[in-house]
């Protein structure tokens, strides 16, 4: 169930440990356009949005949280969650430059504990960004998230018929991973659009 809410508000409205995990992959505050949503904070509104939302998260979940950022949030996500295990996943072609550096990872920190051995660098799976390597369908939303990396979240993070939340659903992404690997699924998004096309890839499961 995608549920047409502003993320933060419904978290609020969820009981204690409702769902079994939160995964979430949010916007990384770069000025990219999603539509109702613009990615433009100021870094002390961006960091106080996410510390309500990692909050939040948490008092949900009864296994804990996986959230998925950018290489140059990894800073800010450390402070947010101190206790978490940090797992960098390795981007293979040319990044983001920051001075002279080459950022070519992206960081997940996770409260959760694996269910299985899980290495904590990742570099099997190609991501959006990498260009001709990246061999999944883009949609059209500027943020993907990759759908090897996140049925490899749900591998290691979850067991069939575990419910995961998602605070930022996008294109349904986590939804079709669950569908796909006998999860249930429930998560918020404030685009339409986004929430068609989630629909839609949905209904082509078979």
């Amino acid at each position: 169930m995608i549920y047409k809410e502003d993320c933060l508000e419904h978290l609020k409205g969820m009981d204690d440990k409702s769902v079994d995990l939160v995964f979430s992959d949010p916007p990384y505050n770069v000025k990219k356009n999603y539509g109702l949503y613009k990615d433009n904070l100021t870094p002390s509104e961006y960091k106080d949005w996410m510390s309500k939302i990692v909050e939040e998260s948490i008092r949900v979940s009864k296994r804990g949280v996986v959230f998925y950022v950018g290489g140059k949030l990894t800073a800010l996500f450390f402070s947010l969650l101190p206790e978490s295990h940090l797992i960098v996943v390795h981007k293979k072609a040319a990044g983001v430059f920051s001075g002279n550096y080459m950022l070519q990872y992206h960081s997940m920190f996770s409260t959760a504990k694996p269910i299985k051995k899980c290495k904590d660098l990742w570099d099997d799976v190609r991501l959006p960004g990498e260009g001709y390597f990246f061999r999944e369908p883009r949609y059209e939303h500027p943020g993907l998230t990759s759908l090897k990396l996140t049925e490899k979240v749900l591998e290691h993070f979850t067991e069939e018929n575990d419910l995961v939340f998602d605070p930022f659903s996008g294109v349904g992404t986590t939804a079709v991973a669950c569908k796909l690997h006998n999860r249930r699924f429930e998560g918020t998004e404030i685009n339409p659009k986004y929430i068609d096309v989630s629909e839609k890839r949905l209904r082509e499961i078979k």
